[in-house]
């Protein structure tokens, strides 16, 4: 299903690309396990404004029924690069590797004997040598936005297509202008209603597209949640440099353009010179913004480093000591044979203490943990890591604060990376989402 373009060079690019992505409101506290619904428009309901609506948003063990109109369907619509982030574990997968290989090297073992006859014992380099590779635990369909909830639709019957799946044209790197009209041809040639589930860029694409055809709001489209929309554009995307991402972007298929459409400079304008053709949207059809925020709270410098020395203790250290000298003492006139049963013991030990380490210290480094820090201590915007929560703020749109999480929360399993959310919780947002926008869509017929 998913489209790729020249893998082997998004290595050093796709840092950079996520944290440009893929990127006020009544709403629930950051600490709610639920969420409020500030009810700003309801796609024209007689009297859907006022108290917000309550959604139960928290932790279920599964989702709850979900059933659709006859000829209804949910059309998922990912957000920038949302089908490439598997390649973000490479980076840092080098960065770890070389940091064990550093320590390990800084192993080498003297040994003081009598009569000034020290001597140096390499170990560290042939513990460096013979180090296993780390390879971060990703499974199939992490950091590839909505897989489990169109594994969850698959196993529940509900209907659904994946915009990226049924469309040549729709490139997840690509402009707003290229991916709204991949969208708008999607619709025009869909014999069913759909209710649309965007995320992020994705939902740049998606109002560029209704606003251009606004006669389909309303008769295709029933209505829309948009999650974590950049409407009024990231800080993020405005620290970049044009002539680098265009560069970046062309390795993976896309182009420049789709970056400069995120940062603010572009969708300040834009919101400002739609906000009559974005009132009377949200009035046709019930739209709901949704959003969450959060503040990361572990160190996120130096990363790989600490874990190799979280792996080389002091402790660890001095075992390795002990076992060299040890050798050494038991067969002082063969240096080869001490260095290589010296490092096969050391190895022994370092795969032990490695085979817990791993998954526990990247489970504690969030995903978009710098741009959070960018944003929330530099800039003073609450935010999901890339996306502030002013600007998914649409007008006449219903906003809904979601459960505390990061940009990638709602959408996708971020393993070995910390997840904000289990997958039963994001499948439960993503139904009630869409179960409300549904209803209000009803509500809201003649």
């Amino acid at each position: 299903m998913r489209k790729t373009a020249n893998p082997g060079t998004v290595c050093s690019a796709l840092w950079l690309c996520l944290c440009l992505s893929t990127l006020s409101s009544a709403g629930c506290s950051r600490s709610s396990p639920g969420c409020a619904l500030g009810a700003a428009g309801a796609g024209g309901a007689a009297g859907s404004a006022g108290a917000p609506i309550d959604l139960a948003l928290g932790e279920p063990t599964a989702p709850a029924a979900l059933t659709l109109g006859r000829g209804q369907e949910v059309l998922f619509v990912g957000g920038f690069l949302s089908e490439l982030y598997e390649e973000l574990s490479v980076e840092l997968e080098d960065e770890i590797n070389q940091a064990l290989q550093d320590a390990a090297r800084a192993l080498n073992v003297h040994v003081d004997l009598p009569l000034a006859r020290d001597i140096d014992i390499p170990i560290g380099d042939s513990i460096a040598n013979a180090l296993p590779r780390v390879d971060l635990p990703i499974e199939a369909g992490g950091f590839v936005s909505f897989y489990r909830q169109m594994q969850y639709f698959d196993a529940e019957g509900i209907p659904y297509q994946n915009l990226s799946a049924v469309s040549e044209a729709f490139d997840s790197s690509a402009s707003v202008e290229h991916n709204s009209a991949a969208l708008l041809d999607f619709l025009r040639s869909t014999k069913k209603q759909v209710l649309i589930v965007s995320h992020s860029k994705g939902s740049l694409d998606t109002l560029h597209a209704l606003l251009a055809a606004p006669k389909l709001v309303g008769t295709k489209v029933m209505g829309w949640v948009a999650i974590q929309a950049p409407f009024h554009g990231s800080p993020v995307a405005d620290t970049t440099f044009a002539p680098v991402n265009g560069f970046l972007l062309e390795a993976l298929g896309g182009n420049g353009q789709s970056v400069e459409d995120l940062k603010t400079k572009v969708r300040e304008p834009y919101m400002e010179a739609n906000e009559a053709a974005i009132e009377a949207l949200s009035a046709r059809i019930p739209v709901i913004s949704a959003y969450t925020t959060y503040q990361a709270t572990g160190g996120v410098t130096g990363f790989a480093s600490t874990f190799a020395s979280s792996i080389f203790s002091a402790g660890l250290v001095s075992e390795i000591s002990a076992i060299v000298v040890r050798n050494y003492r038991d067969n002082p006139r063969d240096l080869g044979q001490v260095v290589s049963a010296s490092t096969s013991a050391a190895i022994r030990l370092v795969r032990e203490r490695m085979a817990g380490a791993l998954r526990e210290a990247m489970a504690t480094l969030g995903l978009v943990d710098f741009t959070n820090l960018y944003m929330d201590d530099i800039l003073d915007l609450p935010n999901d890591g890339l996306v502030p929560q002013a600007s998914t703020e649409l007008p006449g749109a219903i906003s809904a604060e979601l459960t505390t999480g990061d940009h990638a929360s709602p959408v996708m399993d971020v393993d070995p990376y910390k997840n904000f959310w289990s997958v039963a919780e994001r499948n439960a947002v993503t139904v009630e989402l869409i179960r409300e926008v549904w209803r209000l869509s009803k509500t809201a017929e003649p």
